[in-house]
């Protein structure tokens, strides 16, 4: 069997999780078969980094990154180049199916699957209702997905809460879509016990976008200084509401008491997590929450809202609804002053979070294509 991925990102070079996904899934899954991944070539730091990263066969989808390419200076116009490049270099010598993550790739795979006759695979990481946080999503995207779900063999959503959102938003056949959770890399993730002796250190990690709920974090830890002057707050992270997040958190009067990291590499964001005494996601809409089991897989107790994907997976979490940062603040005054609360989340959450394995989301995957 051999598999065409049009993606669009891969470490080094990656601005999201979408490069880490690819990076893992399709790495396991080239022991098993032959697969080619079209990704744009990626520039980054003044160099172009070589494309054997993988044990896949990579193929050049663009010259130049479309986040950064000079020529593009609209994103849409880059996407549609890189679409339309990749549906012209493609060599369909072979190819089983295509599959094809995320609406900045689907109208690729539709202009393979009309020319060629092979079978479409598409994976929604996450929707343009999710990614605006639900305030004016874009209907041109939303356009752009729906046309996807409805080309597509096979649709793969990372959660369940995605894949009502799919069938709801866009009329999708419930019975072509198939839920496959992420996994984490348990090898680079060291499972050590830990004495969770207090730190007083309550962790935002991740995108610092409206979706990802980084407002109510800074209202919550608000809250939590009056009650616990101690306490600190990091937000370790960057995206388009960064500055507006330290607006507030000095507006809040909690500016002194939060660090904010900027971007974190692989490495510090692991030290972070286990410095750590509590994480939270207060996310407005999020499709699964890759932090949280990184988070949990490193002992770190996790508060997460209820629109949160990964949390339809897992027990040993504390649930809220985003808004409520009362009840957010409770939740992280009893981490922090309670040793006992802290090591059973910690202990109970590590071991659930090590059944999230990218093997298993490989053997998933497979039985998708399996399935056409």
């Amino acid at each position: 069997m051999k598999i065409a991925v049009i993606g669009w990102e891969l470490p080094p070079a990656f601005s999201g999780g979408l490069g880490v996904h690819t990076i893992n899934l399709f790495g396991r899954l080239a022991a098993i078969m032959n697969i080619d991944v079209y990704v744009p070539a990626m520039k980054r730091l003044g160099r172009n980094y070589p494309f054997n990263v993988v044990p896949v066969r990579l193929q050049r989808g663009v010259i130049g990154n479309p986040y950064e390419i000079e020529g593009f200076p609209d994103f849409r116009e880059a996407v549609d180049d890189y679409n339309l490049r990749v549906f012209e270099r493609f060599d369909p010598h072979g190819v089983s199916l295509v599959h094809c993550h995320d609406w900045i790739t689907f109208r690729a795979g539709e202009m393979i699957r009309e020319k060629y006759g092979i079978p479409l695979v598409v994976t929604f990481h996450s929707t343009e209702r999710d990614r605006s946080g639900n305030f004016n999503p874009q209907a041109d995207i939303m356009s752009l997905e729906k046309e996807g779900a409805k080309a597509a063999d096979r649709i793969i959503a990372v959660s369940k809460f995605t894949r009502d959102e799919i069938i709801r938003d866009y009329g999708a056949d419930p019975d072509k879509i198939t839920v496959v959770h992420n996994g984490v890399d348990n090898e680079h993730y060291t499972m050590r016990p830990r004495t969770y002796e207090p730190t007083k250190r309550v962790l935002y990690l991740g995108r610092v976008t409206t979706q990802k709920g980084p407002r109510f974090f800074m209202e919550a830890a608000e809250l939590v200084s009056q009650r616990m002057p101690d306490a600190r707050f990091v937000v370790a992270g960057t995206g388009d509401q960064y500055n507006e997040v330290r607006r507030l958190a000095s507006e809040l009067g909690i500016s002194g008491k939060t660090d904010f990291t900027g971007f974190v590499s692989f490495r510090k964001s692991v030290d972070i997590y286990r410095s750590s005494d509590v994480f939270v996601l207060p996310a407005v809409s999020e499709p699964f929450g890759m932090t949280v089991i990184e988070s949990m897989i490193l002992g770190t107790p996790a508060i997460i809202s209820k629109t949160t994907g990964v949390g339809e997976a897992l027990r040993n979490v504390l649930r809220v609804d985003y808004w409520d940062t009362e009840l957010i603040a409770d939740y992280v005054e009893s981490m922090l002053m309670f040793r006992s609360m802290r090591r059973i989340m910690g202990t109970m959450g590590q071991q659930e979070a090590s059944r999230f394995t990218w093997e298993k989301a490989a053997l998933d995957t497979m039985g998708v294509y399996l399935s056409i």
